[in-house]
């Protein structure tokens, strides 16, 4: 999978991915401190999908996953970096690729869920 890793995504969460055969693009990396709105529009340009902890992607009005490869926000919060990268390791491999595309998966420390867009 493409993906475009917010800023707030942990690197040891970018490093998994990279290691499972992913593409990563970190935005720490290329664009730090751009707009929620220039996140999007890059995810949007290269048919990206969207990483984030940030719950304002979950608004689909504001940002329709549809457009992009997919957004998945991560809202596992108040946990030490280990543990949080240990339920998303345990969630991701339960998501499909299929599941991803054009949709908007909310990840818990209890799993996900996916609103399914019409495509």
């Amino acid at each position: 999978m493409k993906i475009l890793a917010d800023e707030n995504i942990y690197e040891p969460i970018i490093v998994y991915l990279k290691d499972a055969g992913n593409e990563v693009i970190s935005i720490r990396e290329e664009l730090s401190g751009v707009s929620d709105d220039e996140v999007y529009r890059r995810a949007c340009v290269d048919k990206l999908i969207l990483l984030t902890m940030d719950k304002d992607f979950s608004r689909t009005i504001r940002f329709p996953p549809e457009k992009c490869g997919g957004i998945i926000v991560v809202k596992i919060y108040k946990r030490q970096v280990a543990e949080t990268l240990e339920l998303f390791k345990k969630h991701f491999e339960n998501i499909g690729a299929q599941d991803i595309n054009g949709n908007l998966v909310i990840m818990t420390p209890d799993g996900f869920r996916i609103r399914r867009t019409a495509l």
